[in-house]
């Protein structure tokens, strides 16, 4: 598959690291596993169940990000690390400059429940919609797959005092 590769992409990649990221890697979205079992341990696993509007069950269902898939090609698989917010904050600087480069389709995936609100009221519209995105479990994305898939390093931690990796997406075209 088709995969872009130019100087906006290298640009991209230097612009991560200069906000923070540990590394960055362009992938085909091919290459992004995407399965129903995912939502589950959102559903089964996670105490943020329900209560974010960028988590299930107001995220985009496994089946609905399969399809948003097919309008991409390519993505920058970043690697990052804590605080969330400071995370989530890098991911929406590279899509705004993606998009100024031109990939007017540019769109964020980031880690973990969302950090923008102490709470979020689900009954009410998101009070940040500008900068809400919903993480790549949220949507059904096999993180571990697709991180190990792309030739990067994952494992549960055991220990408290291990480093803690973030992974994001941001889906190009």
């Amino acid at each position: 598959m088709y995969c872009i590769s130019d100087d906006r992409v290298e640009a991209l990649c230097s612009a991560l690291i200069k906000l923070g990221a540990t590394t960055s890697r362009l992938i085909t979205t091919e290459s992004v596993i995407v399965e129903p079992w995912v939502q589950l341990k959102c559903r089964f696993g996670c105490s943020k169940f329900g209560k974010f509007k960028t988590c299930p069950p107001y995220a985009p269902s496994y089946k609905e990000t399969q399809e948003i898939l097919t309008c991409y090609k390519s993505a920058l698989l970043i690697e990052g690390q804590p605080p969330g917010k400071d995370f989530k904050d890098m991911l929406l600087a590279i899509e705004h400059k993606a998009n100024f480069a031109g990939f007017y389709k540019a769109f964020a995936l980031g880690a973990g429940p969302c950090p923008l609100c102490a709470e979020c009221n689900v009954e009410v519209s998101c009070t940040a919609p500008k900068d809400a995105r919903p993480s790549m479990e949220a949507c059904g994305i096999d993180v571990f797959g697709t991180v190990r898939n792309n030739g990067f390093e994952i494992k549960f931690l055991e220990h408290k005092n291990e480093y803690v990796k973030y992974f994001g997406l941001l889906l190009l075209e």
